[in-house]
């Protein structure tokens, strides 16, 4: 009996086959993030694509040879990476890996089988069983993602989700939750968004949640508080709720939800007033304070909810139930994330039935955002992130030098660049608020088909480097299309000059103060950033220097470049570096800065450079690495690691390297990343390196293989040439 991963053009979906040998493997609580072993040590034994060259072989494959000592252990190193590595890689050419993180994301998943009675099967309920128990903390309670401290919104979610999945209330562990629940006052003092499910099921009245006020969809477009001019995220996670809470769905109310109604709470259920606690909150969730504008809005949406206009209604309702079914269209019901993909499921079961087409096509794409690792299975936070690893795989191989031993791998990896790129817009993109789509790179698959920018940047130029290095390869991807992909990116310049995730800025900073979502920040429009400006500079900057390209809309394209690094200068902090809005963090962002300056031709003398590497190398620790604690992203300020991180270690080393900054320096950090690979060639899984809206953090297991592998090519290629 064993879980299999089978995978078709990016789709992912992991099967049970009884008659296979089990791969069971412990789960080691020292680390809470996953090594993703059971993905990783089936593919080695299935699909081992080992070089295994040797000194003796070098001049042979037309490998570097170097009487420096470090340089030749490097070149060992990257050889034993890249075998490593490219055993994970699949036949669609992607590399799969864990995209876990957060622990709220299963519960609504569970929450929607419950309601809707489709089942899981009894494989996925023990895995999730064992995910959730596997990532309780000692004191009972769950984090907002694997590395937090217990909160509420990961607590109440997750032992609710053990209740639905059959664990009796007596059991020992569940026991401790309970407490850590009761300790904090009982479930009112979740946050909005679990308050949110908790409705659904049946274990909170709607008036225990501030109203969701559906009507505003109805107001004109023009103005700058309409949903339409929110980050697509927000917007497409509060359209659902909208529905929902418009039509007030409920669950069936099972003896087991009237169990649950006694466990959460410490008064009983009937005497509470829900009403007094819709902006109850633990401190241990609060992040973002309800701001004095959004509970004067709150008291006006709630009054009128006791008031609302039926006709009005309806008629919203109407609006968001269509507007539901052409987001679920236009991602074949995948959805742009697994908050919408299971509200949009819900309100697909309430207004069209169980039986209905819509519904049966939703349970179909439910598995593609299942992943199991050693510590369970759980909800991925996309439906994988496909193209992104696979883009910067590229880069890394090429980056060596030695792509003629690897043509199969990257043939392979190009393949999937071409079958992922999106070729068209979706159908009445400008009624549904969406920006074009045609030519860009999503995060995952062209069936999921959100183009992102800095996606569609890392997509170019993984395609230009292969189209440039791998002279004889296919030309699957052709000038057409990375010229759709160029305006792509065009389009999606802001008016500050940076660029956004999906698309534009909409709207003002300040529709922050109406964030309703006290545990994330800066969700409520689509800002620029500085990795997306950087990834966006940097592909526009190649294909401006490809001579089949160099008139293409040469005169946009140089201003677009200006105005991209005029605005990555003001994002510099004092104390030299940037903030990393998608990874931990300043090592991150810094990295992400000085690839885009020094792209373009600023001197790694100048003050805003020098500034930058001063910043890298205060921060090196004695054993020549980087370790940067996720806590930078929320406090946003540096904050160390309690031990160097190879993710960060490369990051920073890469940065240094483009900067031409002190050798001595550089060479110890690649010493560090030496003493850390295995001997397989494979790195050891440590922290969490990925975050969303400042406060949640995500898994990339591939980052462990991806950016080492990088570092040290670069390194060989800065040696060879020098």
């Amino acid at each position: 009996m064993a879980w299999r991963l089978i995978c078709d053009r990016g789709q992912q979906i992991w099967k049970y086959f009884v008659n296979e040998n089990s791969n069971s493997i412990e789960f080691d609580k020292e680390n809470l993030n996953s090594s993703d072993k059971v993905y990783r040590e089936y593919a080695i034994e299935q699909n081992s694509k080992r070089l295994n060259i040797d000194e003796n072989q070098y001049e042979k494959f037309h490998i570097p040879l170097f009487k420096d000592e470090l340089c030749s252990s490097v070149v060992k190193s990257v050889l034993n990476g890249i075998d490593y590595y490219l055993s994970l890689q699949v036949d669609d050419g992607h590399w799969p890996g864990d995209y876990g993180g957060p622990m709220f994301l299963l519960p609504g998943a569970i929450i929607t089988s419950y309601i809707t009675k489709f089942e899981f099967s009894q494989e996925e309920k023990n895995e999730m069983i064992k995910y959730l128990f596997n990532h309780q903390l000692s004191n009972g309670g769950w984090g907002t993602h694997i590395e937090n401290k217990a909160t509420m919104f990961g607590t109440v979610l997750n032992y609710i989700s053990l209740r639905l999945l059959g664990i009796p209330f007596n059991n020992e562990q569940l026991q401790k939750a309970y407490n850590f629940i009761q300790s904090e006052g009982g479930a009112m003092y979740a946050p909005s968004w679990a308050k949110f499910w908790l409705c659904v099921l049946g274990v909170m009245p709607w008036e225990g949640v501030n109203s969701l006020f559906p009507e505003l969809w109805l107001l004109p477009e023009w103005l700058p508080v309409h949903p339409s001019r929110y980050w697509c995220h927000c917007r497409m996670v509060y359209l659902p709720m909208s529905y929902v809470y418009a039509k007030k769905i409920v669950g069936e109310i099972t003896p087991l939800i009237k169990e649950l109604r006694n466990e959460l709470y410490i008064e009983k259920y009937h005497e509470i007033d829900f009403t007094k606690h819709r902006n109850s909150i633990s401190s241990l969730d609060l992040y973002t304070p309800q701001t004095y504008l959004l509970k004067i809005l709150n008291i006006f949406t709630n009054t009128y909810e006791s008031l609302y206009n039926r006709q009005l209604r309806n008629k919203a309702s109407e609006f968001l139930i269509d507007y539901i079914q052409a987001e679920d269209e236009h991602t074949n019901y995948i959805n742009i994330g697994p908050v919408n993909k299971f509200i949009n499921m819900l309100s697909i079961w309430y207004s069209k039935g169980r039986q209905s087409q819509q519904f049966q096509q939703h349970l179909n794409r439910v598995k593609d955002y299942l992943w199991l690792s050693e510590d369970g299975m759980k909800i991925q936070g996309y439906n994988g992130s496909q193209l992104w690893d696979t883009a910067f795989s590229i880069q890394a191989i090429l980056e060596t030098g030695l792509e003629h031993l690897y043509t199969n791998c990257l043939n392979s990896a190009y393949y999937y660049l071409e079958i992922s790129q999106v070729l068209e817009d979706v159908k009445d993109h400008v009624k549904y608020y969406r920006h074009i789509s045609k030519g860009g790179w999503p995060f995952s698959t062209r069936d999921h088909g959100w183009p992102i920018t800095d996606c569609t940047s890392e997509g170019i130029k993984a395609t230009l480097l292969l189209h440039e290095q791998m002279s004889n390869g296919p030309r699957l991807i052709t000038s057409e299309r990375l010229e759709d992909a160029i305006n792509f990116i065009l389009s999606t310049q802001n008016k500050d000059g940076g660029w956004a995730s999906y698309e534009l800025q909409r709207s003002g900073s300040w529709l922050e103060w109406l964030n309703p979502a006290e545990v994330f920040q800066g969700i409520m429009v689509d800002y620029s950033y500085t990795e997306c400006t950087s990834a966006c500079i940097q592909a526009l900057w190649k294909f401006r220097s490809q001579t089949i390209y160099s008139n293409y809309r040469r005169k946009e394209i140089d201003i677009s470049i200006k105005r991209g690094i005029e605005f990555i200068k003001k994002q510099q902090k004092i104390d030299g570096s940037w903030y990393g809005s998608w990874a931990v963090c300043f090592t991150y962002g810094t990295w992400f800065a000085i690839e885009a300056l020094i792209t373009v031709g600023e001197s790694p003398k100048s003050k805003i450079i020098t500034k930058a590497i001063e910043f890298l190398i205060s921060k090196q620790n004695s054993d020549g690495g980087w370790g940067e604690s996720y806590l930078s992203c929320v406090h946003k300020t540096y904050v160390p690691h309690k031990q160097s991180q190879v993710v960060n270690t490369s990051w920073a080393v890469l940065t240094l390297m483009s900067a031409k900054a002190d050798s001595n320096i550089i060479r110890k950090g690649i010493q560090f990343i030496l003493n850390k690979q295995s001997s397989n060639g494979d790195w050891n899984q440590q922290s969490i390196s990925g975050v969303f809206n400042g406060n949640c953090m995500i898994s990339y297991t591939n980052y462990r293989n991806i950016f080492p592998i990088w570092a040290l090519g670069r390194f060989i290629k800065n040696y060879y040439t020098q």
